[in-house]
């Protein structure tokens, strides 16, 4: 064996060969799904295939790149999290939206329910609305 194929990485079998074959494709992945990117739209937007297949074997393979991923793929989901938190507290405790949505039926969530269904009759009730009528 010479010393070239000795620093060579072991060939893979069957199949596409993996997309993400340099550091600085795997660092400019990896920093869209930092962004909150998902895995195919992180792909899609670096022009590469429309499947998450290599990057999953490409994970199944490298440790390094199963710990990055896995790191990248938690900050990025803080990231979707924090971006949505303005639109929508669905992951917030206590809100009516947490009671509808996730059907959580903690004291909290019911009271809001509660209060917010409250507050739209008794608007409905000034405007002269009603609600669930069409006459």
């Amino acid at each position: 064996m010479d010393e070239q194929s000795a620093a060579r990485p072991p060939r893979r079998g069957r199949g596409r060969p993996p997309l993400l074959n340099s550091p600085e494709r795997i660092e400019e992945f990896l920093a869209y799904v930092t962004a909150g990117w998902t895995v195919l739209d992180a792909l899609g937007s670096m022009g590469l295939a429309r499947s998450r297949t290599p990057v999953y074997t490409l994970r199944r393979l490298d440790p390094l790149f199963a710990a990055a991923l896995a790191d990248a793929q938690k900050k990025g989901r803080a990231a979707r999290r924090q971006a949505q938190s303005g639109e929508t507290q669905m992951d917030q405790h206590g809100t009516e939206s947490s009671y509808k949505r996730r059907h959580c039926g903690c004291t909290p969530c019911r009271t809001a329910a509660s209060r917010a269904r409250q507050r739209r009759r008794q608007t409905a009730d000034a405007d002269g609305s009603s609600w669930g009528s069409e006459k």
